[in-house]
């Protein structure tokens, strides 16, 4: 296979790649811009072990508006609790010998031949609550199953003991009974409690369980009462599987940023953010400055019809207004992420191109390009080999400070709620913040890190952008 570039051409493109790279390195802005690009790449290529939360599926992590945790420093927020995420191991009270199997599921069979007394099992885990501060709520979910019913009722109750001994009932099924000659009819539950502050009877429950003092040990008690039915029958079977339990305390602080109105981790929205706002504003980017070297070039170069078609149709949409007519583009053909880098891309390259047609007027008026043409190039390789070559440095720093105009139009597009809605991005962020009460509710957690990670993007590639400019533009060096 022949090689693209022969031995003398690649060492002349490395040594002014080290060459480059020694100019860009000793410029302290360019590399103040350059490290921080690279820690929100960083954040974007490894948000999946960065955060434990996806931000799309992770809701009610924490408490709605839980501030970050290290604001316990604060007097006041010494003692909140965070969240608390409990998987109990049941263990078998005595007497409850019809119980088969604990830890994280329990299984009891009640099987006997004759006429007798109600059956209780009990069984109990607990877990310790570290904080003087009562949550808001809590929220239990679990799922029971009654197989292999035979002539029996049953009831359940869930039951919950704080340590000054004081028992909540949190949860309660009464009697029920499945008549089945054979024995193998089922019911399945599946139960999601929620104890929210906002209900006067959850409210006053939740302060009953974590009553002042609220710090200790706490225990949770499952009960199960089987009854023969009718009385007198000789046969009666019944198996109670418990399965999946678990106890949710949502916390009042949580992780580095605290969380918003939904309970979402907000760094893990941060974080994920950074990966479509950097996809938008290189791929933006990269179009935008495709299209404008390749107008520019072909307009300087063949001037004529050409050029005058070409520069009337940037006149004309240099004059259209930009952010109404994105809005239309996209309200047109829906909020997709990949509509809105190509429409971005559209008015992008505008200005570029302008730029590229004056470099290219005059280079075509150059002695090597004069030599070429006398050689008989063709006028496509003329300007592939001969003048794209030498505006590619113009071009990349282009390409780079078109990044924060794509960010910044993509913050803009979602903030007014034209963003995708199935990705997340920090303009929708702002959005949610606006829109449901964190400026109200001095939520500036939620609000704030958003608009510092446009910020400060935007910043990395302005200052890489203004290097690059600095080093290919002799005219902007300074004198060292």
């Amino acid at each position: 296979m022949p090689q693209l570039l022969s031995k003398d051409r690649r060492t002349i493109y490395i040594r002014r790649i080290k060459g480059f790279w020694e100019e860009f390195r000793r410029n302290k802005i360019g590399f103040v811009g350059l490290l921080l690009f690279l820690m929100f790449l960083g954040m974007a290529l490894f948000a999946p072990w960065l955060t434990p939360y996806d931000p799309l599926t992770s809701t009610r992590v924490a408490e709605s508006f839980a501030e970050p945790e290290w604001m316990r420093i604060l007097p006041q927020y010494s003692d909140y609790p965070s969240t608390m995420e409990i998987s109990p191991r049941w263990e078998v009270e005595s007497g409850s010998e019809f119980v088969l199997g604990t830890g994280k599921e329990v299984v009891a069979n009640v099987s006997f031949t004759r006429g007798a007394s109600p059956v209780d099992i009990y069984v109990t885990t607990g877990f310790n609550y570290p904080y003087t501060k009562a949550p808001l709520r809590y929220i239990a979910s679990f799922e029971y199953t009654v197989t292999n019913v035979r002539n029996v009722s049953w009831a359940a109750e869930m039951l919950i003991v704080n340590p000054n001994g004081t028992t909540t009932l949190i949860w309660y099924e009464p009697y029920n009974t499945i008549e089945t000659s054979i024995g193998v009819d089922q019911d399945s539950y599946n139960y999601w409690l929620l104890q929210r502050e906002g209900d006067p009877k959850a409210k006053n429950l939740a302060r009953q369980i974590f009553s002042d003092p609220v710090k200790g040990d706490y225990q949770l008690i499952l009960h199960a009462s089987l009854v023969p039915d009718p009385p007198e029958a000789q046969i009666v079977s019944a198996e109670i599987a418990f399965e999946r339990f678990e106890f949710f305390i949502p916390g009042l602080v949580h992780g580095l940023l605290g969380a918003d109105f939904l309970g979402t981790d907000v760094l893990s929205q941060v974080i994920y953010g950074s990966r479509i706002s950097l996809m938008i504003g290189l791929m933006a980017a990269a179009i935008a400055t495709s299209i404008g070297i390749l107008v520019g070039t072909v307009s300087g170069y063949l001037g004529g019809a050409v050029d005058e078609v070409s520069m009337r149709i940037v006149d004309i949409l240099l004059c259209l207004p930009f952010l109404p007519l994105l809005l239309t583009l996209v309200k047109l053909y829906g909020k997709n992420v990949f509509y809105i880098v190509l429409f971005i891309a559209i008015f992008g390259w505008l200005g570029l191109s302008r730029v590229i047609r004056s470099q290219i007027l005059y280079l075509r008026e150059t002695a090597f390009v004069e030599c070429a043409k006398a050689s008989g190039a063709s006028k496509s390789y003329i300007m592939l080999r001969h003048l794209i070559p030498n505006i590619v440095p113009v071009a990349l720093a282009s390409l780079v400070l078109s990044v924060p105009a794509a960010v910044l139009s993509e913050a803009g597009l979602s903030f007014l709620g034209f963003g995708d809605p199935r990705v997340p991005t920090w303009g929708k962020m702002l959005n949610y913040a606006f829109g449901h009460g964190a400026f109200e509710a001095g939520a500036w957690w939620w609000a704030l890190p958003p608009g510092l990670a446009i910020t400060f993007l935007s910043l990395s590639f302005v200052f890489m952008g203004f290097a690059i400019d600095e080093i290919v533009n002799p005219r902007l060096r300074r004198r060292r």
